[in-house]
């Protein structure tokens, strides 16, 4: 008696092996759904949106540079001030009065004091002096080259140390200054002194040696 094998009871073969490949190695190759379409029936990327986000990077770059350049901010009001890159302002000048405080205080002020009174029979005061106050004649001797001995001021003698003049020291402007502070402090109420009477004195006073009461009245003969 023939027996018909039903087909689906026939023995199933099992799967070949590939040298290469592990039976329990899983197939990581998928293969697409879709096939992609053809090149000719993509979208293309509309022009006039290059063009949009082309402004929009300008209009972004220029919001930094301030539209005049790199490094231009607009800083705002109250926002701190950028120090200018151009040539430094040259510095001003110390006011005549100013300047001649400075001086005095440094080179006066231990022997006549910081208030113009002087030493009594050492050093002369300056506030109320009849040599600081009137005509200059006589002070800008005494500035450029000194003074020594006795020198009768408000009535009273002073003289026992020799003052040293300044002709070398300083500058026309300096003197000028000095003269300017002592001839309008403590009370004194004298003109201003300029740097060009201080040069015309250096010529009409050329003496080396310091001065002394006598050659100041030939000089001034109504102190």
């Amino acid at each position: 008696m023939s027996t018909t094998q039903n087909p689906e009871l026939q023995p199933i073969d099992p799967p070949r092996k590939h040298s290469t490949v592990q039976p329990e190695s899983p197939d990581f190759v998928e293969t697409p759904d879709i096939d992609p379409a053809p090149a000719s029936e993509r979208e293309s990327f509309p022009i006039w949106l290059y063009l949009v986000c082309g402004f929009a990077l300008f209009l972004a770059g220029s919001s930094f540079s301030g539209f005049g350049g790199a490094g231009h901010y607009d800083q705002g009001p109250g926002a701190p001030i950028v120090a200018s890159s151009g040539p430094a302002e040259a510095a001003k000048p110390l006011d005549p009065m100013a300047l001649g405080k400075q001086i005095y205080g440094g080179n006066c002020a231990n022997c006549h004091q910081g208030t113009g009174e002087g030493q009594p029979g050492s050093y002369p005061p300056l506030a109320g002096s009849e040599w600081v106050l009137g005509d200059k004649s006589a002070l800008f001797a005494i500035m450029l080259h000194g003074l020594q001995g006795p020198l009768t001021v408000k009535g009273g003698s002073y003289g026992s140390q020799q003052m040293p003049g300044w002709a070398t020291n300083l500058t026309d402007d300096k003197i000028a200054a000095v003269m300017t502070y002592i001839r309008a402090s403590w009370g004194n109420t004298g003109d201003a002194v300029k740097p060009d009477e201080v040069a015309a004195a250096r010529t009409k006073f050329s003496q080396s040696d310091a001065y002394t009461e006598p050659a100041l009245l030939k000089i001034a003969p109504n102190k």
